[in-house]
């Protein structure tokens, strides 16, 4: 009994890991850019993540086909006021989406 109960421990524990949420694919949220947690992003807290993700992801053999192509901070400071609110991030992002959706295909 403490053998199987044991064994489906461990399974469990496996089959968590292999659920785990991978962090380095798909977009970043707001809160990961926001690393003083003041509610706004600077050129500096964006710049440094940008960089980060992209760093691990280089270490991590995966393609960066399209890094080049990433919006930069600029593009999400809709008000040109050197902080981009959730609003303007998620606005910005939805709009990059949109942008790449529409030119799958396209060369």
């Amino acid at each position: 009994m403490k053998k199987s109960f044991m064994c489906l421990a461990l399974v469990s524990l496996v089959g968590l890991s292999l659920n785990a949420v991978d962090t380095t694919r798909g977009p970043i949220g707001f809160e990961a850019y926001d690393t003083n947690k003041d509610g706004m992003l600077t050129q500096e807290e964006f710049d440094t993540v940008k960089v980060e993700r992209m760093s691990a992801n280089a270490k991590a053999g995966m393609p960066m086909r399209n890094a080049a192509n990433s919006p930069d901070f600029t593009y999400f400071d809709a008000d040109k006021n050197g902080k981009v609110t959730k609003e303007e991030f998620q606005t910005g992002q939805l709009k990059h989406m949109q942008e790449n959706r529409q030119n799958r295909g396209r060369k």
